[in-house]
């Protein structure tokens, strides 16, 4: 584990910084108008999205105890569990929502996670980094995606194999495709709400 994920208040600053706070404006954007019934945030961290989710029933799950105890010190209501994202330990849809918000780059089997996040969950909303349109390849190959590596142990994502898990989706981009986010709904959903 890197160590900027076991010093949360750091961790929240240079997650800000590193960004212009636009990946603050994505997951407002995205996660705000969300109200279901119960969700998962698989890779909690922190708990910053806390702040702007809305739920009965609000479950993270992360590898870090020390993001965890920061998380259940400063959201209460929220239930936290360690855990590994591609081997949940919860029941089959017992979530209507799960949550990955730039979690995935830094997972070593992503398609494990989200496969595992569509069991446990009716819908999986996937808010992530990718190379905008107008930067070169090169300039993302050689120093941001290092940059990433070192700090956050981030790799790229395979986009188009993640949004074939889901039953549908719809994938939205935010400044210039800097910012994608994918949303999944799990086979059969329409059955389990009957």
């Amino acid at each position: 584990m890197r160590w900027v994920y076991r010093h949360p208040s750091f961790y929240n600053v240079v997650d800000s910084l590193f960004s212009a706070w636009l990946s603050d404006r994505v997951r407002k954007k995205v996660l705000a108008s969300l109200e279901p019934s119960s969700l998962l945030e698989i890779g909690i961290g922190s708990g910053k999205n806390m702040k702007l989710l809305v739920s009965p029933l609000r479950v993270g799950v992360d590898t870090s105890r020390e993001m965890l105890k920061y998380t259940k010190s400063t959201y209460r209501d929220v239930k936290v569990i360690i855990g590994d994202a591609a081997h949940l330990p919860v029941r089959d849809v017992i979530f209507e929502v799960s949550v990955f918000c730039y979690v995935l780059r830094g997972l070593r089997k992503p398609l494990d996670a989200v496969r595992e996040a569509l069991r446990v969950s009716s819908k999986v909303i996937i808010i992530d980094y990718d190379r905008p349109y107008l930067l070169p390849r090169v300039v993302w190959d050689k120093v941001i995606n290092r940059f990433s590596y070192a700090v956050y142990g981030s790799r790229d994502l395979d986009f188009a194999a993640l949004e074939e898990l889901g039953a549908s989706k719809r994938v939205f981009k935010y400044y210039c495709g800097l910012y994608r986010v994918i949303e999944l709904e799990a086979a059969g959903v329409g059955k389990r709400r009957e």
